[in-house]
């Protein structure tokens, strides 16, 4: 069993990711590039309705299918890993979702009607490379390398997302034929980087020689139920806050200002979370998602009062300080604490929790409203946040036993 805690870095600043192995670094570029070209996800509700013709209904069953879709791709991501090398089987799934985005570009000019099943089709496999990149950042790491590694790749994950959906709205007005273009060429030179930049690693499968029952602890699945009432929580800040913001400034400033609360959320991921992550890197990471917690909490809580744009701003800098936490420790956690032969598998379990509280994020969110108001839900959401906290430490103390 490895150790939660790790000597605190001496490094601050971009300096933490220093001494990394070639690997994390080639999966960083990946990363950012994969998720500033996921233009189809960022805009797919806009493109089935704006572009496509679908009325709602319409498009919230396909929305739904692809998340639905995306979850199996997750879960059957971790067992095809048992059967083919993680890299080869990352590499088939990006190259399907390029293929998939390029046949929706040309269907864009013959038959646009295909489109939605084609991006159906691609999503199980755009589910499958999130699990499979997280095994193979943990395969490339040292034990005490982990939380620096998914950090810069958390870090990957921001930058991208912030310059992202800039460019993806031009290319919506401009021509959706060159967004699916666009997004299928970055797919696959992110895939060509991965074929020719990382080596391929066999994992030794010694339990199947030595017949050692090698399972997931029961820890790791109580802290897979946590992290889907972590992740409905976390989605009320794209269901709830739009609504609330629309409520309290009309429908169009209140997209304005919510669209800038989101920018200040990206601007202060980017700026803090080399500091956060070498500033607790020797609480360990059940201790730091319980501090997480806590400041989800205070800003939680803030929101059900907020009622200037700048008290909102304050509140979304604290919270984004518990989603930095979390992001850098759940990953680490999880692939500490998972077998190495069963990390594909664990990472699997993870991505689909979070999957999971998303898609019931909006559902939840929209009974409460029909009984409940915006301040109550937010206290609720700031009171299930802190039992998480203590959730935590309750694993924390069960595995110091």
């Amino acid at each position: 069993m490895n150790k939660t805690n790790s000597p605190r870095p001496y490094a601050t600043g971009l300096s933490l990711y220093r001494g990394l192995p070639r690997s994390i670094y080639i999966l960083f570029i990946v990363r950012v590039f994969n998720r500033f070209g996921d233009f189809v996800q960022i805009l797919l509700v806009l493109i089935l309705t704006g572009k496509l013709g679908l009325n709602s209904s319409q498009a919230g069953l396909f929305v739904s299918a692809s998340i639905l879709a995306t979850m199996f791709g997750q879960l059957f991501s971790a067992y095809g890993s048992k059967r083919w090398h993680i890299k080869s089987l990352l590499v088939f799934c990006q190259l399907v979702v390029s293929a998939s985005y390029l046949l929706c570009a040309v269907s864009y000019l013959t038959q646009p009607q295909f489109i939605p099943y084609l991006i159906l089709l691609a999503s199980p496999f755009r589910g499958g490379t999130a699990p499979l990149t997280n095994t193979l950042v943990a395969q490339f790491s040292k034990p005490d390398e982990l939380g620096r590694s998914f950090s810069l790749l958390y870090l990957g994950t921001n930058v991208g997302v912030a310059i992202g959906p800039v460019v993806a709205s031009l290319l919506y007005v401009r021509s959706l034929f060159l967004l699916f273009l666009f997004s299928s060429c970055l797919l696959l030179g992110t895939t060509l980087l991965l074929m020719c930049g990382i080596r391929q690693i066999q994992v030794q499968q010694s339990f199947e020689k030595t017949r050692v029952n090698l399972h997931i602890g029961k820890p790791l699945w109580f802290f897979f139920g946590l992290f889907v009432f972590y992740s409905l929580l976390y989605g009320q800040n794209t269901f709830t806050l739009p609504l609330q913001f629309s409520a309290l400034y009309g429908q169009n400033e209140g997209s304005s200002m919510f669209a800038s609360l989101m920018m200040v959320n990206a601007i202060t991921v980017l700026v803090a979370t080399t500091f956060l992550t070498s500033w607790t890197y020797r609480l360990g990471q059940l201790s730091c998602m319980a501090l997480a917690m806590l400041f989800y909490t205070i800003g939680y809580g803030m929101y059900g009062f907020c009622t200037s744009f700048l008290s909102f701003l304050g509140a979304t800098v604290i919270w984004t300080l518990g989603e930095i936490l979390m992001a850098t420790n759940a990953n680490v956690f999880v692939n500490a604490y998972s077998p190495v032969a069963l990390r594909s598998q664990a990472n699997a379990y993870l991505t689909t929790s979070s999957s999971l509280g998303h898609a019931l994020a909006p559902t939840l969110g929209g009974f409460f409203l029909l009984v409940g108001d915006y301040r109550q839900l937010w206290l609720l959401g700031g009171a299930l946040c802190f039992l998480l906290g203590c959730g935590y430490i309750g694993i924390n103390k069960y595995l110091q036993k």
